[in-house]
Order: structure tokens, then C-alpha cells, then sequence
């Protein structure tokens, strides 16, 4: 299993009332991360702390 802390930033999504966060290149080559992927997101609290757990459930072909 891999484990990472990165720290990262919430940014307004323009046009929208939804906020991004981005994932940096980094993870984003390390893991094999494209376009056109789509996530699973699992929010949940634990022990009083905002847990976003995001679950990759389609991978595009580049």
C-alpha cells in the first residue's frame, strides 16, 4: 500500500458554487492519473477531522 501527505489547496470552481482540489503531477504520473478518470468520493469524519476519501472506479486509455 502507498501512503503520501501532500498538501494541497481549495480553489473556487468558476462558474460554479464547487470547490477543486488538485492533484499534483507528481501523483499524477506516479499513479498512471488521466483526464477522463472518474472517482468515487467518500466523506466521513473521524475522530472530529473531515475525511475525503477519493476511489478511482473508471481509468480512460491515453
Amino acid at each position: 500500500m502507498i501512503q503520501k501527505e501532500i498538501i494541497v489547496k481549495s480553489r473556487f470552481h468558476y462558474g460554479s458554487n464547487s470547490l477543486d482540489l488538485t492533484i499534483p503531477s507528481e501523483v499524477t504520473k506516479t499513479m498512471k492519473i488521466n483526464p477522463g478518470d472518474i472517482f468515487r468520493l467518500i466523506v466521513k469524519e473521524e475522530k472530529g477531522n473531515l475525511v475525503l476519501q477519493y476511489e478511482r472506479v473508471y481509468s480512460t486509455k491515453v
